[in-house]
C-alpha cells in the first residue's frame, strides 16, 4: 500500500503509525509534508517546540492570539507575513526561510484554487476563463504618484543623500 501524508495509507488505514486519516502532523520523522503550506507549518511547529514557546508565551510576545497561533501552527488558516515576522522574532528564528516557505504557499493556494474554480467551469459545460489580464496601470494627475513606490523611495533615498552631501561640504566651506 502507499503511504500518504500524515502516515497514513490511500485506503484510510493509519499504516501503523497511530494517526487517523487527515490528522495533522506534529512534525514527526515519519511523515513528510506535502504542500508549502504544510512544510511551513512544520517548520513553524519545530521551530516553536526547540525553543519550548507555548501558545500563549507566542500570542504575549506578538499581536496575535492563543488561538490565532493554534490555527496557523496546526495549518487550520494560512498566516499572514506579518504574523510570520513576528513568530520568527518571538523564537529568534531568521524569518527569511519562513517567508519563502509563505510564499510559496499562497503561490500553491492561489494556483490550487485556479485549478479548482476551471475544474468546476468544465464540470458545469462552462467555457473555460480566459487567463486574468494585468489591469492597465492608470497614471495619476500628479506627476510622480503613478511611478511605482520602489523608484519613489529609491529617488527619496538618494534625494537624502545628496542633501546631506551638500550641506556637509557648505559646513567644511564655512569652517564650522
Amino acid at each position: 500500500m502507499a503511504v500518504g501524508a500524515h502516515g497514513t495509507d490511500k485506503v484510510g488505514g493509519t499504516g501503523g503509525r497511530g494517526k487517523a486519516e487527515g490528522a495533522p502532523c506534529s512534525g514527526c520523522a515519519g511523515c513528510r509534508p506535502t504542500t508549502p503550506w504544510a512544510e511551513l507549518a512544520a517548520e513553524m511547529r519545530r521551530i516553536k517546540g526547540a525553543t519550548e514557546l507555548s501558545y500563549g508565551t507566542l500570542a504575549q510576545r506578538t499581536h496575535y492570539s492563543r488561538s490565532s497561533w493554534e490555527r496557523f501552527l496546526n495549518q487550520k488558516q494560512l498566516p499572514t507575513r506579518v504574523a510570520v515576522e513576528e513568530f520568527a522574532a518571538a523564537a529568534g528564528a531568521d524569518p527569511a526561510p519562513l517567508l519563502l516557505r509563505l510564499e510559496r504557499s499562497l503561490a500553491h493556494e492561489t494556483a490550487t484554487r485556479a485549478a479548482a474554480a476551471a475544474h468546476d467551469r468544465a464540470r458545469d459545460g462552462a467555457p473555460p476563463a480566459a487567463p486574468a489580464a494585468p489591469a492597465p496601470r492608470r497614471e495619476s494627475r500628479l506627476p510622480g504618484l503613478g511611478r511605482p513606490l520602489g523608484l519613489l523611495a529609491a529617488g527619496a533615498l538618494v534625494g537624502g543623500g545628496v542633501v546631506t552631501a551638500l550641506n556637509r561640504a557648505a559646513r567644511i566651506r564655512r569652517g564650522a
